[in-house]
């Protein structure tokens, strides 16, 4: 899978540029790209933002299920990123 990402589904990240909080959707740290949930929908760069507050392992792995429920090209990327969250194997 190559490099963990610095942040998790779930993950409060703090967006310097604009002084605001956002639930991360997923965090690629290949792409140097992340997205976050909610409207509107978008990516920015990683190293744009900072660990506000990171998701417990039952907040991550909730937020990855409604994710998974919801589909679309951000459910993918995160399932891809982060594992099936109903699967042992799954990363934490």
């Amino acid at each position: 899978m190559g490099e963990k990402p610095p942040f998790r589904t779930g993950d409060s990240i703090f967006h310097r540029p604009s002084g605001e909080t956002w639930v991360c959707a997923w965090a690629d740290p290949e792409a140097g790209y992340l997205s976050w949930l909610g409207w509107p929908p978008g990516e920015a760069r990683i190293a744009d933002f900072e660990l506000a507050k990171a998701a417990t392992d039952e907040e991550h792995r909730d937020r990855l299920r409604e994710l998974k429920r919801s589909g679309g090209s951000i459910a993918a990327r995160a399932l891809r990123l982060y594992g099936d969250p109903d699967a042992e194997a799954s990363y934490g």
